[in-house]
């Protein structure tokens, strides 16, 4: 459905502390023509994008060890993963946490339960925009 023209497979860094969303969204991207990889917490989320150079992260907010704001933060700051694009997904759906994610970086900001459909597109979105 959301197949580019270039012929690479994109590689997505999910970091959710959660087993059942971490499920739910590898389910989702593995119909879809992505290759997936996975962190637990913010921490790991960090080190995993410095290591692997995903094209695009989805980021939960919420999270022990080190939060989404603090994890994006420190991406745009490193030179390394600066222009991979963040989308957060989380379960509060309060203005400030839309505007502090955007204004640390985030492309996008999707609340939960979200679309399936409508987080794809927006992921076949910002990947496009992204095209290296």
């Amino acid at each position: 459905m959301y197949l580019t023209s270039d012929t690479s497979v994109r590689h997505i860094l999910i970091v959710e502390d959660s087993a059942f969303e971490q499920r739910m969204l590898v389910d989702l991207l593995s119909e879809l023509p992505y290759r997936v990889s996975l962190a637990f917490n913010g921490e790991d989320g960090y080190r995993e994008a410095i290591a692997q150079q995903p094209d695009l992260i989805l980021l939960d907010v919420r999270m022990p060890s080190m939060d989404g704001f603090t994890c994006c933060r420190l991406l745009k700051a490193n030179p390394l993963t600066q222009s991979i694009p963040i989308i957060f997904l989380s379960g509060a759906d309060a203005m400030e946490d839309r505007v502090k994610g955007l204004s640390v970086g985030a492309a996008d900001f999707v609340t939960k339960p979200f679309t399936p459909g409508a987080l794809a597109a927006r992921i076949h979105t910002h990947l496009l925009r992204n095209r290296s």
